[in-house]
């Protein structure tokens, strides 16, 4: 399998990944709501041309150094989701604006706010905001009405800054595994946001954009009755989470680590794909990651460059060093930002490369 190739290795099956961009856009189009995928998956700007090609409305990016690589290969229409705070950042995302960046920007502060208002009259232009709501993650963003209403009251007294809907991230949507129960917290969620939508529109400062993040819940967008735009970052590629949650099945899944089984002891098998290559978040089940056609094993733990494979029933390993395995992360943004570039591929066909030219950019 893929002997030529160096190892570890994300390959991607080019016509999964197609069909993944080609269903969820025709989903939101289908449902009459924007789409705006976030570029933090595959952090690649010809990804994110192909889904704007598509039919999306801009892209969605978490950081100032994805803006910068998006912008720099012409995307100029950008959501950003990470709260824009202290000068460094005014500074950057100005730089940004001066080369063309149409930001928008999510806030839950008045710091917030006035770093953007600053900005705003610096350039002599309005930037756009999304008040971001928490609809139970539980991390950033306001759940409390009255201090969403508050907010865009303050908001709404700015000159250069224009209130123009909310946003959230259902990130804790899925967690349970339980069919039923991921469609109750979906629709939750939107009774959140119609609540929250109602509030405003009293307030006489209705929200242009109701802006929903995750994967799980755009594949089940049609409980949505509020929303208006999707930001699924996920489903471009797909991977154990968005399986385990009833949002994608194995064969949706585009994207794979190639490793290389590299030490063999009685009870387990070291491949070349530790922490540094597949990411560390865990799932309900166990293990960190799965691997294609080998339900009998699992990758039991992650050291740096060392996986760790054992089988389910704890019994020999039946592996042998040079044997070839691919593996589908259990979440596959944090599984690609640690690559520098990827193989697009069809069985066993290499057809080009992709470079991910965000990887590392956390700031």
């Amino acid at each position: 399998m893929f002997e030529w190739l160096d190892t570890p290795q994300v390959l991607i099956e080019k016509a999964v990944m197609d069909r993944n961009l080609k269903a969820m856009q025709d989903r939101a189009t289908a449902l009459g709501k924007r789409l705006r995928p976030h570029s933090k998956t595959h952090k690649s700007p010809e990804l994110a041309r192909q889904q704007l090609a598509l039919g999306a409305d801009g892209i969605m990016v978490a950081k100032l150094d994805e803006a910068s690589v998006m912008l720099s290969q012409g995307i100029v229409e950008q959501s950003v989701g990470y709260p824009m705070i202290g000068p460094i950042k005014a500074a950057r995302l100005a730089e940004l604006m001066l080369r063309g960046l149409r930001p928008r920007v999510s806030v839950d502060s008045p710091e917030g706010i006035s770093l953007l208002q600053a900005i705003g009259s610096k350039l002599g232009r309005a930037i756009e905001v999304l008040i971001e709501v928490n609809t139970g993650l539980n991390r950033a963003g306001l759940s409390q009405p009255p201090l969403v209403v508050a907010m865009a009251e303050r908001i709404a007294r700015q000159s250069h800054v224009h209130f123009k809907g909310l946003t959230c991230f259902g990130g804790h949507i899925g967690k349970q595994g339980s069919l039923d129960a991921t469609i109750a917290e979906i629709e939750a969620e939107d009774a959140m946001l119609r609540s929250l939508a109602g509030d405003l529109n009293r307030a006489h400062l209705p929200p242009e954009v109701v802006s929903q993040g995750g994967s799980i819940v755009a594949h089940f967008a049609e409980h949505l009755r509020v929303a208006t735009e999707l930001r699924p970052g996920t489903y471009i590629f797909n991977d154990m989470a968005t399986v385990q949650a009833h949002a994608a099945q194995l064969a949706d899944c585009a994207a794979t680590i190639l490793s290389t089984v590299v030490s063999i002891q009685r009870e387990w098998a070291v491949v070349d794909a530790g922490s540094k290559s597949l990411s560390t978040d865990g799932t309900r089940e166990g293990g960190f990651g799965h691997i294609l056609g080998r339900p009998d094993l699992r990758v039991l733990r992650l050291s740096e460059e060392h996986g760790i494979v054992a089988r389910v029933d704890g019994g020999p390993v039946s592996l042998a060093i040079g044997e070839r395995l691919r593996i589908i992360p259990n979440h596959i943004c944090t599984a690609i930002n640690l690559h520098r570039m990827a193989l697009l591929v069809r069985d066993e066909d290499v057809l080009g490369s992709v470079a991910i030219s965000a990887a590392g950019g956390v700031h």
